[in-house]
């Protein structure tokens, strides 16, 4: 395998013109190949790369490139195994940004470094092959767009990042338990399908203007906390979702709604109190055996065709629930 290196200058990926030996060398080499690693670097400059063919390689590392990888439509795959992709947080993406990772190893590691920090600059990732023991790991703080686990059968770690695009788990995959992640485009309809698979980590959904629908049922883990900071949370009409405890944060309203106007979706929690602020609620049914208190003082809105919430009301300066014998005084 040979290490690859673009030199400063705009060009497209498969010009032999900016490719080197060493990073910031003289010596010219043909474009990286499937059995080839491909560095962009502090000396690759401010270059927007062209990706004007879909193209296999072994790995990319981006750290310290500050220019632009335009995919238009084009994809990049990476066939190896490890730290396949390192991103930098200086660099920016255009097009329709999507890496395939297709090594098919059974018991391999590899590694996404999204390092992302924005929306506009994250990518989408497919991995489409792997079994067995094989582990995906996106590491903590980063940020990634779409990540469609579709023909996977491996793992996918525990660590905590963030998500501005859609997920897709596949029915054969596994999700080890842990950290969690944050869904947080601010614009658009996210779609998120679990094929049946225990989601064993924390939801935090946080993007204003953006709505985040589940297209099948959803369990977390049984300590997994579903947490609505902002946007729109869409659970599929009809199915029942299985949380560790729900949760809202943050200073804005929020929506918790079926997928279907007019027709239910159930959340269920086991036990404890689910006490809730500045949540607007439309055709949920919460049960489980857990309570739930959405009271009006605290900002919520019955937005009609729920049940098994206390909303509660006010006369005076007494709050009245639905709970027996409850009554809370200020």
């Amino acid at each position: 395998m040979a290490t690859k290196y673009w030199v400063g200058g705009d060009g497209n990926w498969s010009s032999a013109t900016n490719w080197r030996t060493t990073s910031g060398g003289l010596v010219v080499t043909t474009a990286p190949g499937s059995s080839d690693a491909a560095v962009l670097d502090g000396n690759s400059g401010t270059s927007i790369i062209t990706i004007d063919s879909n193209i296999t390689i072994q790995t990319l590392n981006c750290t310290g490139f500050t220019g632009t990888l335009a995919f238009g439509t084009n994809t990049i795959t990476l066939n190896s195994t490890g730290n396949l992709f390192i991103g930098a947080t200086t660099m920016s993406v255009s097009g329709t940004p999507l890496i395939i990772l297709n090594n098919a190893t059974t018991t391999a590691t590899r590694t996404i470094n999204a390092s992302a920090v924005t929306e506009a600059n994250s990518i989408s990732f497919n991995i489409t092959a792997g079994s067995g023991t094989a582990v995906i790991t996106v590491t903590g703080g980063g940020a990634v767009r779409d990540l469609n686990f579709t023909g996977y059968s491996g793992s996918h770690n525990a660590t905590s990042y963030t998500m501005y695009g859609s997920l897709t788990l596949s029915s054969g995959m596994t999700v080890t338990a842990g950290s969690t992640t944050t869904f947080a485009a601010t614009s658009g309809t996210k779609t998120i399908t679990t094929n049946g698979i225990t989601f064993d980590k924390g939801m935090t959904f946080n993007g204003i203007g953006g709505t985040f629908q589940f297209q099948d049922a959803l369990t977390l883990g049984s300590t997994r906390a579903f947490t609505i900071t902002n946007g729109t949370v869409q659970l599929k009409s009809g199915t029942t979702n299985t949380v560790g405890s729900l949760v809202t944060s943050g200073t804005n309203q929020k929506f918790l709604q079926s997928t279907v106007a007019g027709t239910q979706a159930t959340i269920s929690d086991a036990s404890g109190t689910n006490t809730v602020s500045l949540l607007t609620i439309q055709d949920i049914n919460a049960t489980g055996g857990a309570t739930y208190e959405a009271f009006f003082t605290s900002g919520n809105v019955n937005a009609g065709n729920n049940s098994g919430w206390d909303f509660a009301f006010e006369i005076g300066n007494v709050i009245y629930t639905r709970r027996k014998n409850k009554r809370y005084l200020y």
